[in-house]
Protein backbone atom coordinates (compact mmCIF):
# COMPACT_ATOMS: atom_id res chain seq x y z
CA UNK A 1 0.00 0.00 0.00
CA UNK A 2 3.04 2.30 1.01
CA UNK A 3 4.24 1.77 -2.75
CA UNK A 4 0.27 2.35 -4.22
CA UNK A 5 0.01 5.59 -2.16
CA UNK A 6 4.14 7.01 -3.23
CA UNK A 7 3.39 6.33 -6.87
CA UNK A 8 -0.28 7.67 -6.48
CA UNK A 9 0.92 10.91 -4.78
CA UNK A 10 4.15 11.79 -8.10
CA UNK A 11 1.79 10.70 -10.64
CA UNK A 12 -1.40 13.11 -9.63
CA UNK A 13 1.55 16.11 -9.06
CA UNK A 14 2.78 14.98 -12.37
CA UNK A 15 -0.52 15.52 -14.03
CA UNK A 16 -0.89 18.64 -12.07
CA UNK A 17 2.53 19.83 -13.70
CA UNK A 18 2.05 18.87 -17.21
CA UNK A 19 -1.77 19.92 -17.44
CA UNK A 20 -2.15 22.96 -15.85
CA UNK A 21 -0.78 25.24 -18.35
CA UNK A 22 -4.15 23.55 -20.53
CA UNK A 23 -6.87 24.86 -17.79
CA UNK A 24 -6.82 28.32 -18.73
CA UNK A 25 -9.63 28.07 -21.08
CA UNK A 26 -12.31 26.94 -18.37
CA UNK A 27 -13.09 29.97 -16.67
CA UNK A 28 -16.35 31.22 -15.66
CA UNK A 29 -16.63 34.46 -14.11
CA UNK A 30 -19.97 36.07 -12.05
CA UNK A 31 -22.64 37.87 -13.62
CA UNK A 32 -22.81 41.72 -12.75
CA UNK A 33 -25.10 43.78 -13.38
CA UNK A 34 -24.53 47.04 -16.28
CA UNK A 35 -24.56 50.32 -15.10
CA UNK A 36 -24.21 53.51 -17.81
CA UNK A 37 -22.62 56.26 -16.01
CA UNK A 38 -23.02 59.82 -17.43
CA UNK A 39 -20.99 60.94 -20.27
CA UNK A 40 -18.92 64.27 -19.97
CA UNK A 41 -19.12 66.47 -22.32
CA UNK A 42 -16.40 67.21 -24.81
CA UNK A 43 -15.35 70.56 -25.02
CA UNK A 44 -12.63 71.24 -27.50
CA UNK A 45 -9.75 73.77 -25.80
CA UNK A 46 -6.03 74.20 -24.91
CA UNK A 47 -6.64 74.05 -21.26
CA UNK A 48 -6.28 70.97 -19.36
CA UNK A 49 -9.10 69.44 -17.76
CA UNK A 50 -9.38 67.23 -14.91
CA UNK A 51 -12.20 63.98 -15.34
CA UNK A 52 -12.38 61.03 -13.15
CA UNK A 53 -12.76 57.78 -14.67
CA UNK A 54 -16.34 55.81 -14.90
CA UNK A 55 -17.44 52.80 -13.19
CA UNK A 56 -17.79 49.94 -15.50
CA UNK A 57 -20.21 46.73 -14.70
CA UNK A 58 -20.67 44.40 -17.78
CA UNK A 59 -24.23 43.64 -19.02
CA UNK A 60 -26.18 40.47 -20.32
CA UNK A 61 -26.24 38.88 -23.10
CA UNK A 62 -24.60 35.55 -24.03
CA UNK A 63 -22.62 35.57 -27.33
CA UNK A 64 -24.40 32.99 -30.13
CA UNK A 65 -22.63 33.51 -33.41
CA UNK A 66 -19.29 33.95 -34.80
CA UNK A 67 -18.97 35.63 -38.37
CA UNK A 68 -15.63 34.41 -39.72
CA UNK A 69 -13.66 36.90 -42.19
CA UNK A 70 -10.95 38.22 -42.58
CA UNK A 71 -10.09 42.52 -41.99
CA UNK A 72 -8.25 44.28 -44.74
CA UNK A 73 -6.08 46.73 -43.04
CA UNK A 74 -7.33 50.11 -44.20
CA UNK A 75 -9.77 50.28 -47.44
CA UNK A 76 -9.33 54.08 -48.19
CA UNK A 77 -5.56 55.17 -48.30
CA UNK A 78 -4.63 57.99 -46.57
CA UNK A 79 -1.91 60.60 -46.75
CA UNK A 80 -0.15 61.55 -43.72
CA UNK A 81 -0.16 65.00 -43.44
CA UNK A 82 0.80 67.33 -39.80
CA UNK A 83 1.36 64.19 -37.67
CA UNK A 84 2.79 65.29 -34.44
CA UNK A 85 3.92 63.23 -31.45
CA UNK A 86 3.11 64.68 -27.96
CA UNK A 87 5.72 62.92 -24.97
CA UNK A 88 4.00 62.10 -21.44
CA UNK A 89 5.31 61.35 -18.43
CA UNK A 90 3.71 59.57 -15.11
CA UNK A 91 5.74 58.25 -12.04
CA UNK A 92 3.96 54.65 -13.99
CA UNK A 93 4.95 55.57 -17.47
CA UNK A 94 6.53 57.40 -20.55
CA UNK A 95 3.77 57.22 -23.38
CA UNK A 96 4.08 58.83 -26.82
CA UNK A 97 1.48 59.88 -28.24
CA UNK A 98 0.37 60.93 -31.91
CA UNK A 99 -2.39 62.88 -33.15
CA UNK A 100 -3.81 60.29 -35.60
CA UNK A 101 -6.62 58.84 -34.40
CA UNK A 102 -7.48 61.57 -32.25
CA UNK A 103 -4.74 60.05 -29.96
CA UNK A 104 -3.22 56.61 -30.63
CA UNK A 105 -0.36 55.19 -28.53
CA UNK A 106 2.82 55.01 -30.38
CA UNK A 107 5.22 53.76 -27.67
CA UNK A 108 4.70 52.41 -24.38
CA UNK A 109 7.45 52.41 -21.56
CA UNK A 110 6.79 50.97 -17.87
CA UNK A 111 8.96 52.92 -15.39
CA UNK A 112 8.96 50.02 -12.76
CA UNK A 113 9.26 46.90 -14.49
CA UNK A 114 12.58 45.69 -16.23
CA UNK A 115 13.36 43.13 -18.95
CA UNK A 116 12.41 44.11 -22.66
CA UNK A 117 13.20 44.11 -26.40
CA UNK A 118 15.22 47.00 -28.14
CA UNK A 119 14.78 47.80 -31.20
CA UNK A 120 17.15 44.86 -33.14
CA UNK A 121 14.81 42.31 -31.38
CA UNK A 122 17.17 41.67 -28.67
CA UNK A 123 16.31 40.97 -25.00
CA UNK A 124 17.73 43.13 -22.22
CA UNK A 125 17.52 42.85 -18.89
CA UNK A 126 17.85 46.43 -18.13
CA UNK A 127 15.20 48.02 -20.50
CA UNK A 128 12.00 49.12 -19.22
CA UNK A 129 9.28 47.11 -20.65
CA UNK A 130 8.10 48.30 -23.21
CA UNK A 131 4.86 47.08 -25.07
CA UNK A 132 3.79 48.41 -28.36
CA UNK A 133 5.34 48.31 -31.54
CA UNK A 134 4.73 51.30 -34.05
CA UNK A 135 2.53 50.18 -36.48
CA UNK A 136 0.67 51.87 -40.12
CA UNK A 137 -2.84 51.55 -38.66
CA UNK A 138 -2.55 53.56 -35.85
CA UNK A 139 -5.43 52.44 -34.02
CA UNK A 140 -4.26 52.12 -30.34
CA UNK A 141 -7.29 52.77 -30.02
CA UNK A 142 -9.47 54.72 -32.35
CA UNK A 143 -12.72 54.93 -34.27
CA UNK A 144 -13.42 52.17 -36.99
CA UNK A 145 -16.12 51.31 -39.73
CA UNK A 146 -16.42 48.09 -40.36
CA UNK A 147 -18.23 47.45 -44.25
CA UNK A 148 -19.80 43.99 -43.63
CA UNK A 149 -20.04 43.60 -48.22
CA UNK A 150 -16.51 44.73 -48.62
CA UNK A 151 -15.21 42.65 -45.55
CA UNK A 152 -12.89 45.70 -44.54
CA UNK A 153 -12.10 48.67 -42.22
CA UNK A 154 -11.87 52.21 -42.54
CA UNK A 155 -10.19 53.60 -39.81
CA UNK A 156 -9.96 56.88 -38.37
CA UNK A 157 -6.70 57.20 -38.19
CA UNK A 158 -5.89 60.47 -40.27
CA UNK A 159 -3.80 63.07 -38.07
CA UNK A 160 -6.19 65.11 -36.20
CA UNK A 161 -5.98 68.55 -35.17
CA UNK A 162 -4.82 69.74 -32.13
CA UNK A 163 -3.59 72.78 -30.36
CA UNK A 164 -0.29 70.67 -29.57
CA UNK A 165 3.07 71.30 -31.49
CA UNK A 166 5.30 68.11 -32.02
CA UNK A 167 7.50 67.29 -29.41
CA UNK A 168 5.75 69.12 -26.47
CA UNK A 169 6.29 67.12 -23.59
CA UNK A 170 3.43 67.13 -20.23
CA UNK A 171 4.80 65.75 -16.89
CA UNK A 172 1.75 64.59 -14.88
CA UNK A 173 1.78 64.42 -11.18
CA UNK A 174 0.48 61.88 -9.02
CA UNK A 175 -2.76 63.25 -8.03
CA UNK A 176 -3.02 65.05 -10.89
CA UNK A 177 -4.47 64.38 -14.93
CA UNK A 178 -4.02 66.09 -18.21
CA UNK A 179 -6.73 66.01 -20.82
CA UNK A 180 -5.96 66.61 -24.50
CA UNK A 181 -8.44 67.49 -26.85
CA UNK A 182 -8.18 66.26 -30.79
CA UNK A 183 -10.76 67.00 -33.67
CA UNK A 184 -11.29 65.46 -37.26
CA UNK A 185 -13.66 66.84 -40.34
CA UNK A 186 -13.67 66.26 -43.64
CA UNK A 187 -15.41 67.56 -47.01
CA UNK A 188 -17.85 64.72 -46.62
CA UNK A 189 -19.54 66.16 -42.96
CA UNK A 190 -17.53 63.91 -41.03
CA UNK A 191 -16.75 65.46 -37.87
CA UNK A 192 -15.11 63.61 -34.65
CA UNK A 193 -14.27 65.26 -31.13
CA UNK A 194 -11.53 62.80 -29.47
CA UNK A 195 -10.75 64.10 -25.78
CA UNK A 196 -8.10 61.65 -23.53
CA UNK A 197 -8.13 62.02 -20.19
CA UNK A 198 -4.46 60.55 -18.45
CA UNK A 199 -4.04 60.81 -14.79
CA UNK A 200 -0.35 60.67 -13.21
CA UNK A 201 -0.81 57.68 -10.84
CA UNK A 202 -2.70 54.99 -12.71
CA UNK A 203 -2.70 53.03 -15.43
CA UNK A 204 -6.00 53.96 -16.39
CA UNK A 205 -6.96 56.49 -19.50
CA UNK A 206 -10.46 58.14 -20.50
CA UNK A 207 -11.32 58.16 -24.15
CA UNK A 208 -14.51 60.12 -25.07
CA UNK A 209 -15.57 60.28 -28.69
CA UNK A 210 -18.46 62.68 -30.15
CA UNK A 211 -19.26 61.80 -33.95
CA UNK A 212 -21.57 63.47 -36.19
CA UNK A 213 -21.63 61.94 -39.52
CA UNK A 214 -23.85 63.53 -42.44
CA UNK A 215 -23.43 60.55 -44.45
CA UNK A 216 -24.99 57.73 -42.37
CA UNK A 217 -26.36 55.85 -45.00
CA UNK A 218 -23.71 53.89 -46.26
CA UNK A 219 -22.28 52.55 -43.05
CA UNK A 220 -23.19 49.62 -40.74
CA UNK A 221 -21.40 49.48 -37.70
CA UNK A 222 -19.41 51.87 -36.16
CA UNK A 223 -16.52 49.70 -33.98
CA UNK A 224 -13.99 50.82 -30.41
CA UNK A 225 -10.72 49.15 -31.49
CA UNK A 226 -7.17 48.12 -30.34
CA UNK A 227 -5.27 46.90 -33.31
CA UNK A 228 -1.73 45.76 -33.18
CA UNK A 229 -1.60 44.15 -29.66
CA UNK A 230 1.32 43.73 -27.35
CA UNK A 231 4.47 42.78 -28.09
CA UNK A 232 6.55 40.01 -26.13
CA UNK A 233 8.25 40.94 -22.74
CA UNK A 234 9.60 37.53 -21.69
CA UNK A 235 13.17 36.18 -22.92
CA UNK A 236 11.52 32.70 -23.29
CA UNK A 237 9.58 32.61 -26.37
CA UNK A 238 7.24 30.03 -24.74
CA UNK A 239 6.40 32.03 -22.11
CA UNK A 240 4.59 34.82 -24.21
CA UNK A 241 2.93 32.62 -26.54
CA UNK A 242 1.17 30.54 -24.53
CA UNK A 243 0.09 33.37 -22.06
CA UNK A 244 -1.02 35.66 -24.49
CA UNK A 245 -4.64 35.85 -25.79
CA UNK A 246 -7.19 37.70 -26.93
CA UNK A 247 -10.37 37.81 -24.37
CA UNK A 248 -14.11 39.12 -25.05
CA UNK A 249 -16.12 39.64 -21.77
CA UNK A 250 -19.81 39.57 -22.49
CA UNK A 251 -22.84 38.75 -20.14
CA UNK A 252 -20.44 37.36 -17.01
CA UNK A 253 -18.70 34.95 -19.52
CA UNK A 254 -15.56 35.15 -21.07
CA UNK A 255 -14.26 33.60 -24.17
CA UNK A 256 -11.07 33.70 -25.75
CA UNK A 257 -8.92 33.21 -28.90
CA UNK A 258 -5.25 31.91 -29.13
CA UNK A 259 -2.60 31.72 -31.51
CA UNK A 260 -0.59 28.60 -31.54
CA UNK A 261 1.04 28.31 -34.66
CA UNK A 262 1.74 30.21 -37.48
CA UNK A 263 -1.66 30.78 -38.71
CA UNK A 264 -3.85 33.80 -38.48
CA UNK A 265 -7.08 33.94 -36.99
CA UNK A 266 -9.60 35.70 -39.33
CA UNK A 267 -12.32 38.09 -37.46
CA UNK A 268 -13.98 36.16 -35.72
CA UNK A 269 -17.68 38.33 -34.38
CA UNK A 270 -19.57 37.26 -31.17
CA UNK A 271 -22.96 38.19 -30.89
CA UNK A 272 -24.34 39.94 -27.99
CA UNK A 273 -23.89 42.18 -25.13
CA UNK A 274 -19.88 43.15 -24.80
CA UNK A 275 -18.95 44.62 -21.35
CA UNK A 276 -15.39 44.62 -22.30
CA UNK A 277 -12.48 42.90 -24.69
CA UNK A 278 -8.73 42.85 -23.57
CA UNK A 279 -5.37 41.56 -25.37
CA UNK A 280 -2.73 39.99 -22.47
CA UNK A 281 0.59 38.56 -22.75
CA UNK A 282 2.20 36.72 -19.36
CA UNK A 283 2.37 39.48 -17.32
CA UNK A 284 0.45 42.43 -19.51
CA UNK A 285 -2.76 43.43 -20.67
CA UNK A 286 -4.31 46.39 -22.75
CA UNK A 287 -8.14 46.49 -21.87
CA UNK A 288 -10.69 48.53 -23.54
CA UNK A 289 -13.69 48.73 -20.76
CA UNK A 290 -16.65 50.93 -22.82
CA UNK A 291 -19.17 53.04 -20.50
CA UNK A 292 -21.58 51.62 -22.56
CA UNK A 293 -22.43 48.01 -23.50
CA UNK A 294 -21.67 46.78 -27.06
CA UNK A 295 -23.94 44.84 -29.12
CA UNK A 296 -20.44 42.43 -30.04
CA UNK A 297 -17.26 42.38 -30.05
CA UNK A 298 -14.24 40.85 -32.81
CA UNK A 299 -11.26 39.10 -31.92
CA UNK A 300 -8.63 38.16 -34.61
CA UNK A 301 -4.74 37.60 -34.31
CA UNK A 302 -1.96 36.96 -36.41
CA UNK A 303 2.16 36.30 -35.97
CA UNK A 304 4.60 38.89 -36.46
CA UNK A 305 8.50 38.28 -37.04
CA UNK A 306 10.13 39.37 -33.71
CA UNK A 307 13.66 38.42 -33.66
CA UNK A 308 14.49 34.92 -33.73
CA UNK A 309 11.15 33.81 -32.58
CA UNK A 310 9.41 31.82 -34.20
CA UNK A 311 5.64 32.75 -33.34
CA UNK A 312 4.90 35.89 -32.07
CA UNK A 313 1.05 36.34 -31.67
CA UNK A 314 -0.33 40.14 -32.52
CA UNK A 315 -4.42 39.99 -31.28
CA UNK A 316 -6.91 42.98 -32.55
CA UNK A 317 -10.25 43.55 -30.72
CA UNK A 318 -13.01 45.74 -31.07
CA UNK A 319 -15.96 46.32 -29.83
CA UNK A 320 -19.04 47.24 -32.22
CA UNK A 321 -22.18 49.76 -31.87
CA UNK A 322 -25.15 50.55 -34.16
CA UNK A 323 -25.03 53.24 -36.78
CA UNK A 324 -27.38 55.39 -34.26
CA UNK A 325 -24.59 55.27 -31.90
CA UNK A 326 -22.49 59.10 -31.67
CA UNK A 327 -21.05 59.40 -27.97
CA UNK A 328 -18.73 56.38 -27.38
CA UNK A 329 -16.69 56.55 -24.33
CA UNK A 330 -14.62 53.79 -22.70
CA UNK A 331 -11.30 53.78 -20.53
CA UNK A 332 -8.62 51.78 -21.70
CA UNK A 333 -6.53 50.28 -18.99
CA UNK A 334 -2.52 49.58 -20.37
CA UNK A 335 -0.33 47.79 -17.16
CA UNK A 336 0.30 45.33 -15.08
CA UNK A 337 -1.84 41.95 -14.41
CA UNK A 338 -1.66 42.97 -10.85
CA UNK A 339 -5.07 41.31 -9.35
CA UNK A 340 -5.48 44.62 -6.58
CA UNK A 341 -5.29 47.06 -10.12
CA UNK A 342 -7.57 45.02 -12.33
CA UNK A 343 -10.43 44.21 -10.00
CA UNK A 344 -10.42 48.50 -9.27
CA UNK A 345 -11.51 48.67 -13.01
CA UNK A 346 -14.84 47.33 -11.14
CA UNK A 347 -15.62 45.28 -13.92
CA UNK A 348 -14.36 41.59 -13.45
CA UNK A 349 -11.12 42.56 -15.68
CA UNK A 350 -9.27 40.27 -13.01
CA UNK A 351 -10.56 37.02 -14.02
CA UNK A 352 -8.36 37.47 -17.72
CA UNK A 353 -5.60 36.34 -15.47
CA UNK A 354 -4.66 33.06 -15.02
CA UNK A 355 -6.26 31.29 -11.87
CA UNK A 356 -6.46 27.45 -13.28
CA UNK A 357 -9.69 25.32 -13.63
CA UNK A 358 -12.73 26.79 -11.78
CA UNK A 359 -12.82 24.40 -8.88
CA UNK A 360 -9.21 26.24 -7.46
CA UNK A 361 -9.36 29.76 -8.49
CA UNK A 362 -10.69 30.85 -5.17
CA UNK A 363 -7.80 28.93 -3.70
CA UNK A 364 -5.66 30.62 -5.87
CA UNK A 365 -7.07 34.39 -5.56
CA UNK A 366 -8.00 34.72 -1.72
CA UNK A 367 -5.51 32.17 0.05
CA UNK A 368 -2.31 32.04 -1.57
CA UNK A 369 -2.29 35.08 -3.28
CA UNK A 370 -3.71 36.79 -0.93
CA UNK A 371 -1.09 35.39 1.76
CA UNK A 372 2.10 35.94 -0.26
CA UNK A 373 1.15 39.59 -0.32
CA UNK A 374 0.73 39.90 3.21
CA UNK A 375 3.99 38.43 3.69
CA UNK A 376 5.53 40.51 1.62
CA UNK A 377 4.18 43.47 3.11
CA UNK A 378 2.73 42.76 6.60
CA UNK A 379 -0.05 45.49 7.39
CA UNK A 380 1.91 47.63 5.08
CA UNK A 381 4.50 48.10 7.87
CA UNK A 382 7.81 47.03 5.74
CA UNK A 383 9.06 44.94 2.95
CA UNK A 384 9.87 41.42 2.81
CA UNK A 385 12.32 40.00 -0.32
CA UNK A 386 10.12 37.54 -1.83
CA UNK A 387 12.12 34.85 -1.84
CA UNK A 388 11.91 35.47 2.06
CA UNK A 389 8.26 35.25 1.36
CA UNK A 390 8.08 31.92 -0.22
CA UNK A 391 10.09 29.82 2.36
CA UNK A 392 7.71 31.57 4.82
CA UNK A 393 5.05 30.32 2.90
CA UNK A 394 6.72 26.72 3.38
CA UNK A 395 6.35 26.83 6.45
CA UNK A 396 2.82 27.82 6.47
CA UNK A 397 1.40 25.46 4.24
CA UNK A 398 3.44 22.58 5.88
CA UNK A 399 1.83 24.06 9.16
CA UNK A 400 -1.64 23.68 7.83
CA UNK A 401 -1.14 20.34 5.83
CA UNK A 402 1.17 18.51 8.44
CA UNK A 403 -1.48 17.11 10.51
CA UNK A 404 -3.16 15.72 7.26
CA UNK A 405 0.47 14.18 6.23
CA UNK A 406 0.59 12.99 9.46
CA UNK A 407 -2.17 11.06 9.36
CA UNK A 408 -1.39 9.76 5.75
CA UNK A 409 2.10 8.49 7.13
CA UNK A 410 0.46 6.79 10.20
CA UNK A 411 -1.96 4.86 8.18
CA UNK A 412 0.65 3.95 5.71
CA UNK A 413 2.76 2.39 8.68
CA UNK A 414 -0.28 0.87 10.37
CA UNK A 415 -1.48 -1.00 6.29
CA UNK A 416 2.55 -2.05 6.96
CA UNK A 417 2.35 -3.37 9.68
CA UNK A 418 -0.44 -6.02 8.88
CA UNK A 419 0.52 -6.35 5.29
CA UNK A 420 2.13 -9.97 6.25
CA UNK A 421 -1.43 -11.26 7.90
CA UNK A 422 -3.23 -9.82 4.41
CA UNK A 423 -1.04 -11.91 2.41
CA UNK A 424 -1.81 -14.98 4.78
CA UNK A 425 -5.40 -14.29 4.39
CA UNK A 426 -4.83 -13.89 0.33
CA UNK A 427 -2.87 -16.91 -0.36
CA UNK A 428 -5.61 -18.76 2.26
CA UNK A 429 -8.33 -17.51 0.36
CA UNK A 430 -7.39 -17.31 -3.31
CA UNK A 431 -9.35 -19.48 -4.49
CA UNK A 432 -12.53 -17.88 -2.40
CA UNK A 433 -12.58 -13.80 -3.60
CA UNK A 434 -15.59 -13.10 -1.84
CA UNK A 435 -14.39 -14.69 1.24
CA UNK A 436 -11.07 -13.12 0.75
CA UNK A 437 -12.10 -9.94 0.78
CA UNK A 438 -14.67 -10.26 4.10
CA UNK A 439 -11.72 -11.25 5.78
CA UNK A 440 -9.05 -8.09 4.39
CA UNK A 441 -12.00 -6.26 5.80
CA UNK A 442 -12.34 -7.95 9.56
CA UNK A 443 -8.26 -7.67 9.14
CA UNK A 444 -8.78 -3.44 8.65
CA UNK A 445 -11.50 -3.02 11.21
CA UNK A 446 -9.61 -4.82 13.74
CA UNK A 447 -6.33 -2.95 13.86
CA UNK A 448 -8.16 0.05 13.01
CA UNK A 449 -6.82 0.71 9.51
CA UNK A 450 -8.37 2.30 6.93
CA UNK A 451 -7.25 1.52 3.33
CA UNK A 452 -7.22 4.37 1.83
CA UNK A 453 -6.46 6.41 4.38
CA UNK A 454 -2.98 6.99 3.15
CA UNK A 455 -4.37 8.20 -0.10
CA UNK A 456 -7.10 10.53 1.11
CA UNK A 457 -4.99 13.30 2.97
CA UNK A 458 -2.98 13.56 -0.78
CA UNK A 459 -6.23 13.88 -2.51
CA UNK A 460 -7.20 16.93 -0.19
CA UNK A 461 -4.08 18.48 -0.58
CA UNK A 462 -4.16 18.41 -4.46
CA UNK A 463 -6.01 21.29 -5.14
CA UNK A 464 -3.99 23.11 -2.63
CA UNK A 465 -1.15 21.85 -4.83
CA UNK A 466 -2.53 22.82 -8.42
CA UNK A 467 -2.85 26.52 -7.44
CA UNK A 468 0.35 26.87 -5.41
CA UNK A 469 1.56 26.25 -9.09
CA UNK A 470 -0.97 28.26 -11.02
CA UNK A 471 0.00 31.27 -8.94
CA UNK A 472 3.87 30.68 -8.31
CA UNK A 473 4.27 30.36 -12.21
CA UNK A 474 1.85 33.49 -13.58
CA UNK A 475 1.93 36.37 -10.02
CA UNK A 476 3.68 39.57 -11.50
CA UNK A 477 4.77 40.00 -8.08
CA UNK A 478 7.95 37.70 -8.93
CA UNK A 479 8.68 39.33 -11.98
CA UNK A 480 11.71 40.47 -11.47
CA UNK A 481 12.02 39.74 -7.60
CA UNK A 482 15.92 39.01 -6.97
CA UNK A 483 16.75 36.87 -3.75
CA UNK A 484 20.51 35.98 -3.06
CA UNK A 485 23.72 35.35 -5.04
CA UNK A 486 22.87 34.06 -8.42
CA UNK A 487 18.93 34.19 -8.18
CA UNK A 488 18.35 37.33 -9.53
CA UNK A 489 14.27 36.63 -10.96
CA UNK A 490 12.46 34.42 -9.25
CA UNK A 491 9.85 34.01 -12.24
CA UNK A 492 12.78 32.87 -14.06
CA UNK A 493 14.54 30.04 -13.77
CA UNK A 494 18.18 30.56 -12.00
CA UNK A 495 20.38 29.24 -15.29
CA UNK A 496 24.07 29.98 -14.38
CA UNK A 497 25.11 27.87 -17.69
CA UNK A 498 23.87 27.27 -21.26
CA UNK A 499 24.95 23.97 -22.57
CA UNK A 500 25.60 23.85 -26.46
CA UNK A 501 22.82 21.35 -26.96
CA UNK A 502 19.14 20.72 -25.06
CA UNK A 503 18.04 17.95 -23.47
CA UNK A 504 14.59 16.66 -23.87
CA UNK A 505 12.45 18.14 -21.04
CA UNK A 506 15.67 19.80 -19.39
CA UNK A 507 16.66 21.87 -22.21
CA UNK A 508 19.89 23.37 -22.58
CA UNK A 509 20.21 25.87 -18.90
CA UNK A 510 21.70 24.15 -15.80
CA UNK A 511 20.40 25.94 -12.96
CA UNK A 512 21.06 25.12 -9.41
CA UNK A 513 17.81 25.16 -7.43
CA UNK A 514 16.08 22.47 -9.56
CA UNK A 515 19.67 20.29 -8.50
CA UNK A 516 18.51 21.38 -5.06
CA UNK A 517 14.80 20.14 -5.18
CA UNK A 518 15.46 17.13 -6.73
CA UNK A 519 18.11 16.12 -4.09
CA UNK A 520 15.52 16.62 -1.18
CA UNK A 521 12.97 14.96 -3.12
CA UNK A 522 15.39 12.07 -3.18
CA UNK A 523 16.08 11.89 0.64
CA UNK A 524 12.35 12.03 0.87
CA UNK A 525 11.60 9.39 -0.92
CA UNK A 526 14.50 7.20 0.71
CA UNK A 527 12.33 7.70 3.61
CA UNK A 528 9.31 6.92 2.56
CA UNK A 529 10.57 3.85 0.63
CA UNK A 530 12.28 2.09 3.87
CA UNK A 531 9.98 -0.67 3.85
CA UNK A 532 9.26 -1.02 0.39
CA UNK A 533 9.95 -3.72 -1.80
CA UNK A 534 14.00 -3.69 -3.87
CA UNK A 535 12.34 -4.27 -7.22
CA UNK A 536 9.95 -1.06 -6.79
CA UNK A 537 12.48 1.06 -5.32
CA UNK A 538 14.01 1.83 -9.28
CA UNK A 539 10.38 3.02 -10.30
CA UNK A 540 10.32 5.99 -7.39
CA UNK A 541 13.82 6.86 -8.25
CA UNK A 542 13.06 7.67 -11.71
CA UNK A 543 9.74 9.56 -10.85
CA UNK A 544 12.54 11.57 -9.27
CA UNK A 545 14.58 12.18 -11.68
CA UNK A 546 11.89 12.63 -13.91
CA UNK A 547 10.97 16.06 -11.52
CA UNK A 548 14.42 17.24 -11.33
CA UNK A 549 14.50 17.28 -15.29
CA UNK A 550 11.11 18.87 -15.66
CA UNK A 551 11.78 21.21 -13.09
CA UNK A 552 14.65 22.68 -14.68
CA UNK A 553 12.97 24.96 -17.25
CA UNK A 554 10.51 26.38 -14.19
CA UNK A 555 10.35 29.06 -12.22
CA UNK A 556 13.30 30.07 -9.70
CA UNK A 557 10.32 30.80 -7.37
CA UNK A 558 8.52 27.44 -7.84
CA UNK A 559 11.81 25.11 -6.62
CA UNK A 560 12.77 27.24 -4.31
CA UNK A 561 9.22 26.79 -2.60
CA UNK A 562 9.38 23.20 -3.21
CA UNK A 563 12.56 22.21 -1.97
CA UNK A 564 11.94 23.69 0.77
CA UNK A 565 9.13 21.82 1.81
CA UNK A 566 10.66 18.88 0.75
CA UNK A 567 13.11 20.08 3.69
CA UNK A 568 9.99 20.24 5.91
CA UNK A 569 8.47 16.93 5.08
CA UNK A 570 11.62 15.34 5.64
CA UNK A 571 12.12 16.40 9.05
CA UNK A 572 8.15 15.51 9.72
CA UNK A 573 8.66 12.18 8.35
CA UNK A 574 12.07 11.35 10.70
CA UNK A 575 10.13 13.04 13.55
CA UNK A 576 6.76 10.63 12.63
CA UNK A 577 9.28 7.49 12.82
CA UNK A 578 10.93 8.38 16.14
CA UNK A 579 7.95 8.41 17.42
Amino acid sequence: MNTRNNILAILLIGVVIILTPFYYRLISPPQTQQKTPEAVPINVATDSLAIPAGEHEPASETPVSEDLVIAKQITKPIEIQNEISIQIETELYHLTLSNRSGGSFVDYSLKNYLGSYDDDGVYQDDLPVSLLQPDDTACKPCLAYYDIDEESYDYFNAPFDSPYRDGQFFIIAPGDSLTLQFSYSDQSGVVLNKQITLFGDSYKTVHQYMLTDSDVAYRKNIELAWVGGLIPTEKMEVADSRNSAGIIYQSGQMDDIKLSKDKDIKRKKFEGNTDWIAIKNKYFIVAILPDKTGIYGTLSAHNIYFGKRKLTPIYNGSIGYTNAENKINSTIYLGPQNYKLLQNTGVDLEDAMNWGIKVIRPISKYIILTSLTFLHKPFNLFTVNYGVVLILFAFLVRFVTGPLTKKSYRSTKKMQAIQPKIKAVQAKYKGDPQRMNREVMALYKKHGVNPVGGCLPMLIQMPLLFALFVVFRNTIEFRGAEFIFWIKDLSQPDIIYQLPFSIPIYGSGVAILPLFMGITMFFQQRLSMATMEKSQKPMMYMMTGFFFLLFNQFPSGLNLYYAVYNILNIIQQRSIRAD
